[in-house]
């Protein structure tokens, strides 16, 4: 059975605090549409240019390393699925509570492993925004 865990890696000065992570279907699946919902809370407006970085690992191969402006991907400019409940992308995403939306269609041909995922967001000045960690284990039991 596969299984999968987070952590906010992130420090408490950070702008963007995860508070928690939901996935339907959980645990993540293979072959279906996987929504991640995400809680936060801004601690400041979030300006556009913010950005994020995110490297995906297979064991201790690196398999993706990419750059994507958190609001090209909000605006649906990008490769990304990302939706957010307090921001069209056009504009900051306000100080208080946010939730925001990741919809990943996982292959059929995903491969049974290991996988941790590494995001560090930076806002527009490039301070640090957010830090997070996920682990999915996609082997059989």
């Amino acid at each position: 059975m596969a299984s999968w865990s987070y952590e906010n890696a992130g420090l408490p000065t950070d702008p963007l605090q995860i508070g928690s992570i939901t996935v339907a279907p959980d645990p993540p699946t293979p072959g279906r549409t996987n929504v991640f919902t995400i809680n936060a809370v801004a601690q400041e407006a979030i300006a556009d240019g913010a950005y994020l970085d995110v490297t995906v690992k297979l064991g201790l191969i690196k398999l993706l390393h990419k750059r994507c402006d958190l609001f090209a991907e909000l605006r649906g400019e990008g490769g990304l699925k990302l939706a957010c409940d307090t921001s069209d992308g056009k504009s900051p995403i306000p100080k208080g509570a946010t939730t925001l939306t990741l919809t990943l269609d996982l292959s059929s041909e995903t491969p049974r492993g290991k996988f941790d995922i590494g995001v560090q967001g930076y806002t527009v000045d490039d301070d640090d925004l957010l830090a997070l960690k996920v682990k999915v284990d996609f082997m059989k039991s």
